[in-house]
């Protein structure tokens, strides 16, 4: 079996060694399958994957046109000025930015309010574009592949079909982490693209430095050590973000300081933009989330962390507890879907009908097998009515009851909306207010509409770190 596998592996070899292709924007060879033709038909397959998973387009041409401009102002600066580059801003409250093959950049509503001014974003998506002329994604893809294919050698020979099919790759696979080397080569050549285009270099620099101030807060909201920040970082596509702050203020140490910044410019587009969660998306407040449309509201017990994505909602504790909401189609009885649907492939035991505040619903245990160990799992299934089902998932570590009170309460505070709530639930806005001479730091934070860390929240919204004098102009957040 060794000699057929040794001379299986003998054209793929051959053909991997012929697959190694100079890249113009770094001038270096690299290992590509992916023929520069066909990387703009997969950025574009994968595209709609994209605004799914990520809330869509931004719904304000403004705001999509001016960062579009931006972008294009890059590209034409960037080491492949001929390249066809397509801007969008997401309709999502995280922090992060991406790109596609074939010159398909994102930034996220979240990750435009946090920057500062202009150069700023320029920093952001210069880096993008140093992803798209250094060719990172189709170098990740075709290392993937070559190992499915390598694979699907073996298979062959041991009479196991494998799998090697690029077509088979989802967007998923463009939003894996780039390694190391390939975040330092994007932000020299988006150094080097922004320094062209006529923007502040050292923007990059100051720019990483507020998303890993923006990680410490999310890790100081979510009851961890601030220090857990590069753990605990939702620019988990890009990684090492405190590291990737010192390499870029090292690599920007003897550029000379200038270049444009544009905080007004920024400023004046931010105004109005939706901060956090879309009421058509539901919306966060604290530990409860709400739906306007719909209609129902429920809390996740204290120390758990809301987060809502997609098309599920999820909840975790520092403590080990997980907590998914999401929906399903069903009717009928609900101890029925629990048996023959929802739960038909666990071990179910303790199916119970229960009452939900006037819904009916059912709830039942299961002991599964997760990538930890064994953990238990309780199921509740609530007949939302026309044929809508709402379905919580309480998770813990096997025969640990610590949680138990804790998910019923939430479960028992799964309610309907009245028309007034759902009327009063309106989005948070970023409002840019002039200061006042009167103005002071802690003032300020005060009118943010935040239930909690105020001033910290104020802090990193604003690049401010302590003592720093305020500038004329801040961003704010309120309520819509």
């Amino acid at each position: 079996m060794r000699r057929q596998v040794s001379l299986a592996a003998v054209p793929l070899l051959a053909w991997t060694l012929a697959a190694c292709q100079m890249v113009p924007a770094t001038g270096r060879e690299g290992f590509n399958i992916v023929p520069p033709a066909q990387e703009a038909a997969m950025g574009a397959e994968a595209h709609p994957d994209i605004l799914k998973e990520f809330g869509g387009a931004y719904d304000d041409p403004l705001v999509q046109a001016y960062v579009a401009g931006i972008g294009q102002r890059l590209g034409q600066a960037s080491a492949t000025p001929a390249a066809d580059f397509r801007f969008t801003v997401l309709d999502s409250p995280i922090v992060n930015a991406m790109a596609l093959p074939g010159g398909y950049v994102y930034v996220t509503r979240g990750l435009l309010v946090l920057a500062d001014n202009e150069a700023e974003l320029a920093g952001v998506l210069a880096h993008e574009i140093g992803h798209v002329t250094a060719r990172h994604s189709s170098q990740r893809i075709s290392r993937a592949a070559v190992g499915d294919l390598l694979a699907g050698v073996v298979g062959a020979v041991v009479g196991v079909p494998g799998v090697g099919d690029i077509a088979q790759l989802g967007a998923g696979a463009y939003l894996q982490s780039f390694s190391r080397d390939q975040e330092t080569e994007a932000d020299q050549l988006g150094i080097a693209t922004m320094s062209q285009a006529g923007y502040d270099p050292h923007a990059m620099a100051s720019f990483l430095d507020k998303l890993y101030q923006q990680s410490r807060l999310e890790a100081l909201l979510a009851g961890r050590s601030p220090d857990d920040a590069d753990q605990f970082n939702f620019m988990a596509s890009h990684p090492r973000t405190k590291e990737r702050v010192q390499a870029a203020a090292a690599a920007t140490a003897g550029a000379v300081r200038g270049g444009a910044q544009g905080r007004d410019e920024l400023l004046a587009h931010v105004d109005g933009v939706t901060y956090g969660s879309d009421p058509k998306q539901g919306i966060i407040r604290e530990r409860v989330f709400l739906h306007p449309d719909l209609g129902i509201r429920f809390e996740v017990p204290t120390g758990f962390t809301l987060v809502n994505g997609e098309d599920k909602v999820t909840a975790s504790s520092p403590k080990g507890g997980a907590i998914q909401f999401d929906t399903d189609q069903g009717s009928g009885d609900m101890t029925t879907y629990l048996g023959q649907r929802w739960g038909a492939k666990l071990r179910l035991s303790g199916v119970e009908a229960i009452d939900v505040n006037g819904l009916p619903a059912a709830t039942a245990k299961a002991r599964v097998q997760s990538e930890s160990g064994p953990a238990d799992v309780r199921l509740v299934a609530v007949d939302g009515g026309g044929g809508t089902v709402y379905r919580f998932l309480f998770i813990s570590k096997a025969n640990d009851a610590s949680f138990d009170e804790a998910y019923k309460r939430t479960t028992y505070s799964l309610r309907r909306l009245t028309t007034q709530e759902s009327a009063a639930i309106r989005p948070l806005k970023v409002d840019v207010v002039t200061v006042r001479s009167d103005d002071s730091a802690e003032s300020l934070a005060a009118r943010m509409a935040a239930p909690d860390h105020k001033l910290e929240r104020f802090r990193v919204l604003n690049g401010m770190g302590g003592g720093q004098a305020l500038p004329a102009k801040v961003k704010l957040v309120v309520e819509g």
